[in-house]
Parts: structure tokens; C-alpha cells; sequence
């Protein structure tokens, strides 16, 4: 046996505790969030929020529902600001050792609260993961990793001292698991403090080509892996020759340059050059929910003999849920933090997880330990199975993904269906497409289409769909929005590159770019006027 497989097994065991843990509490979810939530509120009854609300006087799950309000990140706000400017027990007791940057769907960045008690909260929910991946799947801890690392946004730190944003992606790993994670990474984390998104894709892709052993490719967004993939035939001879000599703080590997040149001589489809690439890949790990499940296929394309595994729901405030080998939907983290879950249309009344129903959809609600008390987290899901009492569910989109010039609220699955009846009935689907919101006189919409020609025979049928929203269709009615454009990109130019630079330029990390039909910000006709063959 080599050292990644001992590695690993040393990963898979130390996650077990957490996986027995999480197993034994399917059997008893009531129980098992009542005490977490209780746990929670007895560590901050004295903050500064814990004496407002009473946090000592509540006794229950149903009287915190009834005291404190459904919160979004505006409620937070100012006290993220006071914690921000040193001062100490406002959310939470534990000190905030860091300030994590996200961005809000039509707002700018949001600094999230994180104290060492919440990455335990995500360690809970990410052990159980590995160690059923890792046990389900053996052949996985016989090589080397990736797991996507975002560029830099570069470090930043508070008036009152806290840090802005973790140095990289792992850090949301304990220290053990760091520590294997380190010595099982095909890339370094050093590759998150380059800065140029092109430079970081040769210097990432550098790193993979040498590591033959690679078993398991971790990513969030499934376009971060055809981006990253897209220009490896036209850079091939550079980066034979950079494994060969030696490049990037790497020793020349001339045996390893040798057979890359041979795998290319033997010529073979793409998914097969791949393959010998990387003939011990194993599986991919990525989101294929919601808008992301229509960029699975060209992942599966490249890589037919390879099991996709799609991600539970994680955000930058939540761990919130995680998949488990041959289960429907990802298990929900109940050990995590405490969920609550509104139904669509019910802005009061929440369910508790162990109140769920089976084929119902929510909205998800948590109480973290970074002080999130009942955060809307504007996540939709839908309840698609359970393991003994816990709720196995499925993400459907942004709940909160909404644009709104004029009072027509374009949500995004309302889009993404419109777009999907467009190319069922055109037996057409782009390699990209985008629909945004244009400032003007009237406002309108402009879709943005790569890889489909003569697309402007379909803007009176794109207009038909979205108009089939009401609000919609009256502001159109009355002149208050124009028409919808479709505005071709020309073929040379990778959408989604243009789209993932623009959300960097923004201050979203790589990792947190969602793929989507509708960004709800204004501007991105300045982002995508230079790939444009011209309005429709």
C-alpha cells in the first residue's frame, strides 16, 4: 500500500467519531437539535443580543421561534459592524476570529461571523462526508486529491483588527484534517494567492498533469472544471515543456512530460486523452442541483467513466447538508447547527426538521454558532427522502435570486424554466447564456447566448415566456420596461471565463460562483460589450 492510501485511511478514521455521532442522532433529530439550539443560547445569554431577546429565559425550541423574529443579514448588520470596529460579545461570547466576505444577490459583500466553535459546527457536518466517501469507496484513498482552490481576493483586516476572509479554501478543515489534506492536495494552496485568473489556471492545471495518481477531483461549480479544462490542448506543449524543466517551485519531471507527449501522439477523443491523463480517477464531487445540473453532462462527457457525486448545501453562514454514498439527496446536518424550514408563500410559521414531509419544498432557516440567530438563508429545498428520521434533501435554487427594476420580480427558477422551454422547443442549448437587467430609457433585460447561431428568430418567443409572469408583462404593457434582447457572444471567447472574471472584479471568490440564468446586478453590459457579435 502507498502513503496517500495510509493518509486517508488515517483521514477516514478520525472522521469516524463524527459519523457514528451523526448516525446515532438520525434516530433522535428532535432531541438532537433541541439541544443544540439550547447549547447555543446558554453560551450567548450574556451577549450583548442574548440579553435583548432573553436568551436565558427560553426553554425551547417553540418559545425561541416566538421571540426572536426570521432575520436576514440587515439585521446583522450593524452588529457585524460593531464587531468589526473590536467590540467583543455582541453575537456571541467566542470571539470572532475572522470575517468571511460573501456576496448578496442584488447588495454588495456581506461579512459573515466566524468563531471557532462554527468551523467545529461545518467539521461536523464535512467528517461524516468523508468518512462515508472514503469508506463506500476504497479505491478513492489510493492517490492524490484536488480539491478547487479559489484565487485571492487578497487580505484584508478590520478597523478593530479581524481578518477578512480565510487564506484558502481548506481552512474550513479542522486541523487534523488540514494536516492530511496538505499532504493529499495534488495542487498546493499557495495557487490561491495568484491573482490572475489565466495564470492561475496554467499554474493549476501545471500541478494536475503531474499528478498521474489522482483519485478524487472536489469542486464546487461544475463550469470551474470545463473553464479550467478548455484551454489545456492550446497550452499542452507549454506546460510539457514547464513539467519537464521544472516550473513553479516544481522539480522537472521529465518521465511524466514523456508520457503526456505520448498520450497526445495516440491522438483518441478528448474524454480519452483524459482518461490516460488520469487513468485512477475515481469520482468528481461537484453541485449538479438546480442551475448547475445543466452543466453536469459536459463534465460527464469528459469524463464518462468517472462517478459524479453531487454536493450537499453549503454556504459561506451554513453547513447545511452533505450526500452519503447511494442515498437520494444529501443527508441535512443536524448535528451542525439548528434548522427551521418555511414553507414558499409562509413568511411565519417554520417547520423543525423533524416536521418535514416528504416531496414539500422550504425555505431553509438556521441558528449558528457564529452568531446567525434564525438567518434566512433564501435556499430552497425540497424533502426527497429520509435515513431513519433525518430529511434527505435536494437544492432548487435561490429563493432570493430575484431582479427587480420596476416592480416585475424576475426570479431565477422562473427564468431557468422559460430558458429551458425555449430549448427543448429549438432542440438547441447554448454553451452559455445569462439573462441581466440593463439600466436605461425604459429599463429591459438583455440575454446573453454563446454557442447557438441565428438566436434572433427567438427573442419574440424569450419575451412570450417572460411575460408570462404578470408583473412582467404589465411594466412591458404599460412602457415601463422594453422589450428582452438577446445579445450573441462570439465563439472565440469562453462565457462563463467572462462571467466568472466579472463576479472576481465584484469580490466573489471562484468557489463561491454559483452557475446561474440570472444575475440580478446591473452592469454586465460593460462586462460582456467587447465579446458581443452585436445586438439582435
Amino acid at each position: 500500500m502507498n502513503w496517500p492510501y495510509w493518509l486517508h485511511t488515517a483521514w477516514m478514521l478520525a472522521s469516524t467519531p463524527a459519523a457514528l455521532a451523526f448516525h446515532d442522532a438520525t434516530r433522535k433529530v428532535a432531541p438532537t437539535q433541541a439541544d443544540l439550539l439550547m447549547s447555543m443560547l446558554r453560551d450567548n445569554q450574556e451577549t450583548a443580543i442574548g440579553r435583548q431577546f432573553d436568551f436565558a429565559l427560553i426553554q425551547s425550541p417553540s418559545e425561541y421561534q416566538k421571540r426572536l423574529p426570521l432575520a436576514t443579514y440587515e439585521t446583522f448588520a450593524n452588529a457585524v459592524g460593531r464587531i468589526a470596529a473590536g467590540e467583543s460579545n455582541v453575537l456571541t461570547r467566542e470571539p470572532v476570529v475572522l470575517l468571511e466576505p460573501t456576496s448578496g444577490t442584488t447588495s454588495g459583500e456581506k461579512l459573515i461571523p466566524y468563531t471557532a466553535e462554527l468551523r467545529s459546527q461545518f467539521q461536523r457536518g464535512i467528517a461524516p462526508w468523508i468518512a462515508n466517501l472514503l469508506h463506500q469507496r476504497p479505491g478513492l484513498r489510493n492517490g492524490r486529491t484536488y480539491w478547487s482552490i479559489s484565487p485571492a481576493l487578497g487580505r484584508r483586516m478590520t478597523t478593530g483588527g479581524i481578518p477578512i476572509g480565510f487564506d484558502d479554501d481548506t481552512a474550513y478543515l479542522g486541523v487534523a484534517e488540514r494536516f492530511a489534506a496538505a499532504r493529499l492536495l495534488a495542487t498546493p494552496p499557495s495557487l490561491a494567492h495568484i491573482n490572475d485568473l489565466d495564470a492561475f489556471r496554467y499554474a493549476t492545471l501545471l500541478h494536475l498533469l503531474r499528478a498521474e495518481d489522482l483519485t478524487l477531483m472536489s469542486i464546487w461549480n461544475p463550469t470551474f472544471l470545463t473553464a479550467l479544462l478548455r484551454p489545456l490542448d492550446s497550452w499542452y506543449d507549454r506546460l510539457c515543456h514547464d513539467i519537464r524543466a521544472g516550473n513553479h517551485d516544481l522539480p522537472g519531471d521529465p518521465g511524466r512530460a514523456d508520457a503526456l507527449n505520448g498520450i497526445r501522439r495516440n491522438g483518441g477523443s478528448e474524454a480519452d486523452r483524459l482518461d490516460a491523463i488520469w487513468p485512477h480517477l475515481q469520482l468528481i464531487s461537484c453541485w449538479a442541483d438546480a442551475a448547475a445540473a445543466a452543466f453536469v453532462p459536459e463534465v460527464r462527457a469528459l469524463f464518462p467513466s468517472v462517478e459524479i457525486q453531487p454536493k450537499g448545501l453549503i454556504a459561506t453562514e451554513a453547513f447545511v447538508s452533505f450526500p452519503l454514498i447511494d442515498q437520494v439527496g444529501a443527508a441535512l446536518a443536524i448535528r451542525s447547527h439548528f434548522f427551521e424550514f418555511q414553507e414558499p408563500g409562509d413568511h411565519g410559521v417554520c417547520r423543525l426538521a423533524h416536521e418535514l414531509e416528504i416531496g414539500c419544498r422550504y425555505r431553509v432557516v438556521v441558528t449558528t454558532a457564529g452568531g446567525l440567530y434564525r438567518y434566512q438563508l433564501r435556499d430552497e429545498i425540497e424533502i426527497v427522502g429520509f435515513v431513519e428520521q433525518c430529511p434527505l434533501l435536494k437544492f432548487l435554487g435561490k429563493a432570493d435570486q430575484v431582479s427587480d427594476l420596476v416592480g416585475e420580480k424576475l426570479a431565477e427558477p422562473f427564468v431557468r424554466a422559460a430558458l429551458e422551454r425555449l430549448w427543448f422547443a429549438k432542440q438547441r442549448r447554448p454553451k452559455f447564456c445569462l439573462l441581466v437587467p440593463v439600466r436605461g430609457s425604459p429599463p429591459k433585460y438583455r440575454l446573453y447566448v454563446q454557442g447557438v447561431p441565428e438566436v434572433s428568430a427567438w427573442q419574440m418567443e424569450l419575451q412570450e415566456s417572460l411575460a408570462e409572469n404578470p408583473h412582467y408583462r404589465y411594466a412591458c404593457g404599460i412602457g415601463q420596461l422594453g422589450r428582452v434582447v438577446i445579445v450573441q457572444l462570439v465563439d472565440d471567447v469562453d462565457g462563463w471565463h467572462a462571467y466568472e472574471s466579472g463576479c472576481i472584479a465584484r469580490g466573489q471568490k471562484l468557489g463561491n460562483i454559483k452557475p446561474t440564468v440570472l444575475d440580478a446586478r446591473v452592469g454586465w453590459e460593460i462586462d460582456f460589450e467587447r465579446y458581443s457579435l452585436g445586438l439582435c
